[in-house]
């Protein structure tokens, strides 16, 4: 299989630079992700194949091959490794279909949602039935260290959708309060994805807290660009209304950073949240105004930077290879979508 060395120009990267040098290993994983694991039923198999021939990026999975490649001594990966990444990818797929019900949102990757074009019991019972196929994939890997890693990642995924539910339309929430949403939100996944790959590798310690960091920061720098796509992006790219999770009262860094101001400015932000009248969309647009006018947009774009710049710090000390570069790379791809 041959292997590219990426771009380093930010602005010539794109997903193919992450997929070539493991889209053998790629293959496997879209293989068995379609792969029903529970019952030889035709309506489950069409629900899977449905889900997972709508798309998506399928960046958990590159950054754990990745991984797995930049720690490897071998000229080939443990299959492991494959059933690593496709775990990884239901399990984020799976708290996408729960996030649906619970935004009533009725298109996600351009296709109608599972909840819109059937039910939001069906949509349930569909995510319940990829947590347990992740389940089966991670009693394959016969870990009890990373079966306790994603144990937590889902307990995180639980956490991080209360919390936000619970402080809906508060200005009170501090950035400790943010950065512990976004973890949970993004971040753990990220993390247990590419320090799992490590480990199976037996990776020194060292270099399994790197990649621990590393996909840590990464998703924090993940998620922060998402919620700033929130104000910047369009209904075509997002997929949903520009602004609608400040409409829900869901309160992101570009508010934050305006919030903090703590002048008249400030004041008025916070009325329009605390009182709902940003659900109206005259008071929504001018919340907007407020925050892409008074630095809000600047200052979250120099956030997620720094996050993506701890990200890279952590690669450091791997082994130079295309792999320790593709990680790095995916850092700049981040970015890329509000430069």
């Amino acid at each position: 299989m041959s292997k590219i060395q990426l771009s380093t120009k930010t602005d010539e990267l794109n997903l193919n630079d992450f997929i070539e040098p493991v889209i053998s290993e790629l293959s496997l994983v879209e293989k068995q992700l379609n792969t029903n694991l529970i019952d030889d039923n035709l309506i489950i198999n069409e629900l899977l194949s449905m889900i997972f021939k709508a798309g998506g990026k399928r960046i958990r999975p590159l950054l754990v091959l990745h991984s797995a490649w930049a720690t490897n001594l071998s000229e080939e990966l443990n299959d492991l490794q494959i059933i690593l990444a496709v775990l990884t990818e239901l399990i984020h797929t799976a708290s996408l279909v729960h996030d649906d019900i619970l935004d009533s949102a009725a298109v996600r990757r351009g296709s109608q949602t599972i909840n819109k074009r059937f039910s939001d019991r069906l949509a349930v019972l569909l995510g319940d039935l990829l947590f347990a196929q992740a389940s089966i994939c991670l009693s394959k890997i016969m870990s009890p260290v990373i079966v306790g890693i994603y144990g937590q990642v889902l307990g995180d995924l639980c956490a991080g959708e209360i919390q936000q539910m619970k402080q809906q339309f508060s200005t009170t929430i501090s950035w400790q309060d943010y950065i512990k949403k976004s973890i949970s939100k993004t971040g753990s996944l990220f993390a247990a994805g590419t320090h799992s790959a490590a480990i199976l590798n037996n990776a020194n310690n060292e270099t399994v807290m790197a990649l621990k960091n590393y996909g840590l920061h990464l998703g924090l720098c993940f998620q922060i660009v998402d919620d700033l796509l929130d104000f910047t992006g369009d209904s075509t790219t997002l997929g949903k209304e520009a602004g609608s999770d400040l409409k829900s009262g869901i309160i992101t860094a570009p508010a934050l950073f305006v919030l903090e101001r703590g002048d008249k400015v400030a004041n008025k932000l916070e009325k329009l949240i605390s009182t709902k009248e940003i659900s109206e969309p005259e008071s929504l647009q001018i919340a907007l105004d407020l925050i892409k006018n008074n630095g809000g947009i600047e200052s979250t774009i120099d956030l997620a930077k720094e996050y993506g710049q701890k990200a890279k710090d952590n690669l450091k000390d791997l082994p130079n290879s295309i792999y320790r570069d593709a990680l790095a790379g995916f850092t700049d791809y981040v970015l890329k979508r509000v430069n």
